[in-house]
């Protein structure tokens, strides 16, 4: 089985993804997805593999480097010889997501699909099993806009928006919360891997800070999970967020309860 987790980022992927790559046998590729693969460096799957994971062998890299992995079937046909190569040497292969770019976009495209385009790029032949990680929408805009080039082009409706969208794509099943996981680590992590048929291993709480094979925000870098320090959310963005219904659907889809605009927080 592939285990698949969908992100919008600004969540904690790259937390949940620390502490899964640092479990016995997985074999994590981050933040990978067709539409992505040109955008930074690492994101290229193959350069992950490279510098992290080692699946592949020389000639089968050198291959690979040769196509475009943009192209759907190519990109397929990767994912199957890591699967291969990962189930050969007993190793389960986890793939995280680059959601963002199917249903946000800016400033990459204009025009996301506002579909999961992984599902629609893996082996036929596999079986997947996918779990989505979200967090609060408006915590999850103000993370996003850490990147001023997402700050600059992302209205908190049209973030909201896509959201919702992602949600609806998804489905509810199987949603994980971010505030849920820095409060329970070990009880979510626990119910991540059940979900995946992933081997859960306790010791991840001692030593996900270690494991930096992954792409994202390593600014907090402690050896505690805890989630950051909120402030006051300005009126006129809470109340952007308030007056979408996107925002109410995502709140009440993702379990979150009914937000007061005088009352919000922001990390």
């Amino acid at each position: 089985m592939i285990g698949i987790i969908h992100t919008l980022g600004g969540c904690g992927g790259t937390l949940l993804s620390r502490c899964l790559g640092v479990l016995p046998g997985v074999a994590l590729l981050s933040e990978i997805n067709p539409a992505s693969v040109g955008l930074f460096p690492a994101f290229d799957p193959l350069y992950q593999d490279c510098a992290w994971l080692h699946l592949l062998d020389a000639a089968e890299a050198a291959e690979f480097s040769k196509k475009d992995l943009c192209d759907i079937e190519n990109f397929r046909q990767l994912v199957s010889v890591f699967y291969q190569r990962a189930t050969a040497t007993a190793r389960r292969l986890v793939l995280r997501d680059y959601s963002y770019v199917d249903f946000v976009g800016v400033p990459y495209t204009a025009t996301p699909p506002r579909r999961l385009l992984l599902r629609t790029a893996l082996p036929h032949a596999v079986p997947t099993s996918s779990i989505a990680f979200v967090r609060h929408p408006i915590d999850q805009w103000v993370s996003l806009c850490k990147h001023k080039q997402v700050r600059d082009v992302l209205a908190p409706s049209a973030f909201c928006d896509a959201y919702a969208a992602f949600l609806q794509e998804f489905g509810t099943q199987r949603v994980y919360k971010y505030e849920t996981f820095v409060q329970n680590p070990h009880g979510e992590l626990r119910a991540i891997c059940d979900d995946l048929e992933l081997p859960f291993d306790p010791s991840f709480i001692h030593r996900f800070h270690e494991f930096d094979c992954v792409t994202g925000d390593f600014t907090r870098l402690g050896e505690t999970i805890s989630a950051p320090q909120r402030k006051v959310l300005p009126p006129d963005l809470a109340a952007e967020f308030h007056s979408s219904a996107s925002f109410r659907y995502v709140l009440a889809a993702a379990g979150y309860p009914e937000s007061n605009p005088d009352a919000d927080r922001l990390s």
